[in-house]
């Protein structure tokens, strides 16, 4: 057996076992339509692509947009509320769809080439079609999470905070808090990160009334898996230190990229 075949196998059997453990792990989803509010899930890709080989060679250098989830708590959420689900995708309006690509990209590897197509069609399917009592069409669901990432603004915020992408200096949650707060009003949001030698900060979560006011609300607190050790610090890293390695290793870059971003 050659080394790539061997390191391919070794990547395979790596990939069903996080398969699994994400399989296992302390979430209860359910087609339940009931929710409590909108959780907007900006994500930060040097932070997520840090030490991971499966993104691709250019990735954002901004905050996107992860989704728009409705939720009961942080590990409980209804999801795939329509059964079978085909979006028009191409049927969207070119200027929301160009908003799209720039707010919203799909950053990892993908074997099948859909892209940004195949993840906006997963984040409507998943959650968008659990909050059609507010959000009745994938447009309006599109167009609500841009609405409010616009108004979030959390590269400015941040930026204006002094917190930038760094890999050599640290921050306080303690900070980001106070930062995140100022600019919205309210105090508690939620935080993802990527454990290693350094707590480095992949997604941030900001919670919206169940209202056709879209107001922000307190996030409800609770653990939940890759939450932030906020008694930590935490590292914004640059595009630079995320530089993406690549292995030919067919499906097995595509499930683990996949198990990864479609949470």
């Amino acid at each position: 057996m050659s080394n790539s075949t061997r390191s391919a196998a070794l990547l395979l059997f790596i990939a069903t076992l996080v398969l699994c453990v994400y399989s296992a792990a302390e979430v209860k989803v359910t087609t339940d339509t009931s929710y409590k509010y909108l959780d907007l899930v900006l994500q930060w890709a040097p932070g997520s692509c840090y030490n991971f080989k499966y993104c691709k060679k250019k990735i954002p250098n901004t905050w996107t947009i992860h989704g728009l989830w409705p939720s009961v708590n942080y590990t409980n959420y209804p999801v795939n509320c329509a059964g079978s689900c085909a979006p028009d995708i191409a049927g969207l309006p070119g200027d929301l769809v160009t908003k799209m690509e720039k707010k919203w990209p799909d950053f990892y590897l993908d074997q099948d080439h859909e892209g940004n197509e195949k993840f906006w069609k997963h984040e409507w399917c998943k959650h968008g079609t659990c909050s059609t009592d507010l959000l009745s069409s994938p447009r309006n669901y599109f167009n609500k999470a841009l609405s409010l990432y616009d108004t979030i603004s959390l590269d400015n915020t941040l930026k204006s905070a002094g917190i930038t992408p760094n890999d050599t200096v640290s921050y306080t949650f303690s900070a980001l808090n106070k930062t995140l707060a100022s600019s919205l009003g309210v105090s508690t949001f939620r935080y993802w990160c990527k454990e290693g030698e350094k707590q480095v900060l992949t997604r941030v979560g900001v919670c919206v009334e169940k209202s056709n006011e879209f107001s922000w609300q307190d996030c409800p607190g609770g653990e939940f898996k890759e939450e932030c050790n906020q008694e930590k610090e935490f590292y914004l890293m640059p595009g630079s230190a995320a530089a993406a390695v690549f292995f030919n290793s067919g499906l097995v870059f595509v499930v683990l990229a996949r198990i990864l971003m479609l949470i």
